[in-house]
């Protein structure tokens, strides 16, 4: 039972990257739209977890979700 819940878990944090990682995606996509295209910025928290983000999807794409 603890097993199944854990994996629920981290599905859930599967899928919180996976938007997180498309919101940037889509904010840099719609600043390049922009009649004149402004810089895209990024505080130093939302950096930290992007890269979390990008390091959990690339770690379960090559690892799977493994219990």
């Amino acid at each position: 039972m603890t097993i199944f819940i854990l994996n629920k878990i981290l599905l859930v944090i599967f899928l919180m990257c996976l938007l997180n990682c498309s919101k940037h995606i889509w904010s840099m996509i719609m600043r390049l739209r922009e009649e004149l295209p402004s810089k895209y910025q990024v505080t130093t928290s939302e950096r930290f977890l992007l890269g979390l983000s990008i390091s959990y999807i690339i770690t379960t794409i090559f690892t799977g979700i493994i219990l």
